[in-house]
């Protein structure tokens, strides 16, 4: 990905974010059905953690071409789409005597991923700070 300029950097952080998602989805719920469901339930976060993942991977890009400087990533995002699947291994944890550890994660599913799309907003603005530098 570092030869691609911004656009197409941006365009494939997007589609792999969303895969990302998807493919997490699918493997813990085991239903394509319910992965659609879960999508249409949590668009308004999923669509705009995506998109701010994408556009931080477009600035860090243009930030390279303009300078050398080592730039944030956009790791965040992973990790709240992952956070946004974790309560499906939910499922699986009073099997193993996790029953809290699985009420917490269905609970604040919708909070984790308000606090990762923050997190993301935060990371643009700084990105944004850092090309205007």
């Amino acid at each position: 990905m570092s030869r691609l300029s911004p656009v197409p950097a941006a365009a494939l952080a997007a589609v792999g974010m969303l895969s990302f998602y998807l493919l997490t989805l699918r493997l813990l719920s085991g239903s394509l059905s319910f992965t659609l469901s879960q999508f249409r339930s949590f668009w308004w976060l999923v669509l705009p953690i995506t998109a701010t993942f994408a556009a931080q991977v477009y600035l860090i890009r243009l930030i390279k071409l303009r300078s050398a400087l080592p730039s944030a990533t956009g790791a965040t995002s992973a990790l709240s789409m992952a956070a946004c699947c974790a309560h499906h291994v939910a499922e699986f944890l009073p099997f193993l005597g996790l029953f809290t550890a699985a009420s917490f994660a269905i609970r604040y599913q919708v909070p984790i991923m308000s606090l990762a799309l923050f997190l993301n907003l935060l990371g643009l603005t700084y990105l944004f700070h850092t090309l205007k530098v």
